[in-house]
């Protein structure tokens, strides 16, 4: 039940932010979140969307949520998530990603997920990496890694993985797709004549 509500949500959210609209306007994005989210619940052929998702994707990590509440809360005007911050999300996730999938499908004679399940140095890692970003100043990053760590102890979810509490293919997917968008907008002569800006920006 927490995992089913916790994927609506974090669903909700991400689509919200693809939603145009709502920008410096929170009402209305929590308006739009809470739409989403009864959409995805709605029965559908005897299932729903967020069945689906959660099928096709497995769950959504504790990470996922809390960058999405963060780029919610900057599109919202509450929060204000830097660019270098939003260039380390998705380096971070992108990066990791891109490489902890194919290892962890067997492309590689390693198998990082395994690591988490005997996970107490994946757990000091990701806690230390979190205390670091906090320290630097990017604390939505900081706060992605750590909070993972006590509701994977807690058990809140599904998985006994801590790999699925630190990350998910959606944010893999996402970071990869951020850091191109933010390599373009970053190029001479785009960062002033590009009026796009990724979703949650500003």
């Amino acid at each position: 039940m927490i995992a089913a509500v916790f994927d609506t949500l974090a669903w909700a959210l991400g689509l919200a932010l693809c939603v145009p609209g709502w920008r410096l306007k929170p009402a209305r994005g929590l308006v739009v979140v809470g739409v989403i989210a009864a959409l995805l619940c709605l029965p559908l052929a005897g299932s729903s969307l967020i069945a689906a998702l959660r099928g096709l994707f497995a769950g959504l990590s504790v990470s996922t949520l809390v960058v999405l509440v963060g780029l919610f809360g900057a599109r919202a005007g509450w929060l204000n998530v830097a660019q270098r911050e939003r260039w380390a999300l998705a380096v971070l996730f992108g990066v990791v990603g891109a490489a902890f999938y194919p290892a962890a499908l067997g492309a590689t004679v390693i198998d990082p997920y395994a690591w988490g399940y005997d996970a107490a140095g994946l757990a000091l890692a990701a806690g230390a990496l979190g205390v670091l970003a906090w320290l630097a100043g990017m604390r939505l990053l900081g706060l992605a890694l750590v909070l993972a760590l006590p509701v994977w102890r807690l058990g809140l979810l599904e998985s006994v993985n801590l790999w699925d509490y630190l990350i998910d293919v959606p944010l893999a997917l996402a970071g990869l797709i951020a850091l191109v968008v933010l390599a373009f907008r970053s190029a001479p002569g785009r960062a002033s004549a590009d009026p796009l800006s990724l979703p949650g920006g500003h």
